[in-house]
C-alpha cells in the first residue's frame, strides 16, 4: 500500500475523509480497511453507500469479490436483498446514495462511502446524516467510524464536511494520481491530462479541492476563436443533437468533416416532436438524418401521445442515436469544454446565435449544477448529446494489482 493508502488504513478519527485523484484505487483502499476491520471485529456489521445500484453492482462487487477471494475468505453476495455475507464474519449491508430514504433498518459498527460528491451538495450532506444514525454497533467499547473516499468535485459536500467546518474528530487525507502510477498503465495520466480541461486536472490528478463553478459553465468557449462559416452543403449528411421540451424544444444541426464537428444551424422554441420532425424534414429533405436526442424520450412523449418522443423520430424515419441512458450531466459538460480547448469543435455563430449565447453565459447554480432557470439550458444539452455521443470523456480503466495479502 502507499503512504497516502495506509493514511487511510491506520486512521483512527471517528469520522476519515478521503480525497483523491482518478486511478489512485479509492474503492479498493476502503475494501481493504472493511475487510481488516472485519477480520479484527467478526461480530461486527458494516454499511457500504454507493451513488447508484449500477455503480455497486460493477464496481463494489467486483472488488469486494476479489479481495476476499484472493485472501481466502468464503463469501455470498445476495443480490436481491444487497447484503454480503462472509463465514465466520458479520453482514456487509449495501445501500446507494442516491436513495436516501432506503438507508434504514440497520445497526453497524463502521460505515463506508464511494464517490459521496457524485451527489449534489445537499443530497449528499443528507445522505452523511442519515447514515451516521446507523452507527448503533457497539463493539467492545471500541469506536464507530465513518470513512468517505472520493474525487473532490469542487466545493461540495466533502469540503464543508471535512475542510471548510470540519467536523469534531475528523481527518482530511488527500492523494495524488502520481502516488499510484506503479498500478497504473503507463499511459493513464497523459491520457487524464489530454482527456479534462486544466481547470480539472487539480482536482482529478492531484485531489485537491478547486473552485470547478466559478463564472461560466463553459469557460473554453471563445466567440471569436471557435467560430466558422461553415454551412450544410447540399446532400451532405446531418446531426442533430435534440433536447425534448414541451413548447421550448431545441436542436442543433451539425456536419461532421474529416472528422471535425460544426455546428452550423440551430432550431429552437419548437412546440413539439411533430412539429420538430416537420421542420427538419422541411429544411433537410433528401439527406441522410441523424438524431441524438435525450435518452429519456424513450419513456414519454412531449406532445402526450402513445408513442415515445425517440419512437416520433425513428418512425420519421430518421436515424435515432441514443444509449440507455443519459450521460452524467459533467462528463457532458467536460466533453463540450475539451473539444473547445482543442479546438476539435465549431459553432456558426451567426447561424446559431442561441446556442452561441447561451455558451456565453450559462452559470452554476447553488449545487454546483449548470444553471436551469434562465432557460439557456436547452441548446446546450442538444449540443451536448451530439458530442458526448460521438466524442466522450473516456476516463482511463485503472485496474489495482492484486494483493497477496496484508
Amino acid at each position: 500500500m502507499s503512504p497516502t493508502q495506509s493514511r487511510i488504513l491506520q486512521s483512527e478519527a471517528k469520522h476519515t475523509g478521503a480525497f483523491l485523484g482518478f486511478g489512485f484505487g479509492k474503492t479498493f483502499t476502503i475494501c481493504v480497511a472493511l475487510i481488516m476491520d472485519m477480520i479484527r471485529n467478526p461480530t461486527a456489521n458494516y454499511l457500504w453507500l454507493s451513488p447508484t445500484y449500477i455503480l455497486l453492482r460493477d464496481i463494489f462487487y467486483s472488488t469486494i469479490s476479489e479481495i476476499l477471494t484472493n485472501i481466502g475468505l468464503k463469501y455470498k453476495i445476495n443480490r436481491q436483498e444487497n447484503i454480503v455475507y462472509v463465514q465466520g464474519h458479520g453482514h456487509i449491508y449495501c445501500r446507494t446514495m442516491d436513495r436516501p430514504e432506503m438507508i434504514i433498518g440497520v445497526s453497524v459498527f463502521k460505515i463506508f462511502m464511494d464517490e459521496l460528491d457524485v451527489l449534489p451538495t445537499d443530497k449528499a450532506l443528507h445522505v452523511y446524516k442519515k447514515a451516521s444514525a446507523r452507527l448503533r454497533q457497539v463493539i467492545d467499547g471500541k469506536k464507530n467510524q465513518t470513512y468517505v473516499a472520493s474525487t473532490p468535485e469542487g466545493f461540495k459536500a466533502g469540503y464543508q464536511l471535512f475542510k471548510k467546518n470540519p467536523m469534531q474528530d475528523s481527518a482530511l487525507i488527500q492523494g495524488s494520481t502520481y502516488e499510484n502510477e506503479h498500478n497504473l498503465p503507463p499511459d493513464y495520466i497523459d491520457d487524464l491530462k489530454s482527456q479534462y480541461p486544466d481547470q480539472l486536472i487539480q482536482a482529478y490528478l492531484h485531489g485537491e479541492f478547486v473552485n470547478l463553478t466559478s463564472g461560466t459553465v463553459y469557460p473554453t468557449f471563445d466567440r471569436k476563436e471557435c467560430d466558422t462559416h461553415y454551412v450544410a452543403k447540399p446532400k451532405e449528411p446531418v446531426h442533430i443533437g435534440m433536447d425534448f421540451n414541451v413548447y421550448n424544444m431545441a436542436a442543433i444541426v451539425h456536419v461532421i468533416r474529416e472528422g471535425v464537428p460544426y455546428a452550423v444551424a440551430e432550431l429552437t422554441n419548437i412546440r413539439d416532436t411533430p412539429a420538430m420532425i416537420e421542420a427538419i424534414r422541411e429544411e433537410y429533405a433528401g439527406r441522410s438524418v441523424m438524431v441524438y436526442p435525450d435518452a429519456t424520450g424513450k419513456n414519454a412523449s412531449s406532445k402526450g401521445a402513445s408513442l415515445s418522443d425517440i419512437g416520433l423520430l425513428k418512425g420519421a424515419g430518421f436515424i435515432v442515436k441514443a444509449k440507455k441512458s443519459n450521460p452524467m450531466v459533467k462528463d457532458r459538460v467536460q466533453s463540450m469544454n475539451r473539444a473547445f480547448e482543442n479546438q476539435a469543435y465549431f459553432i456558426n455563430t451567426e447561424k446559431c446565435p442561441v446556442l452561441t449565447e447561451s455558451l456565453e453565459q450559462q452559470v452554476y447554480d447553488k449545487n454546483g449544477q449548470p444553471d436551469k432557470s434562465t432557460g439557456l439550458d436547452h441548446c446546450l444539452d442538444a449540443a451536448g448529446y451530439f458530442i458526448h455521443y460521438n466524442w466522450p470523456i473516456v476516463k482511463p480503466v485503472a485496474r489495482m494489482a492484486k494483493i497477496r495479502g496484508f
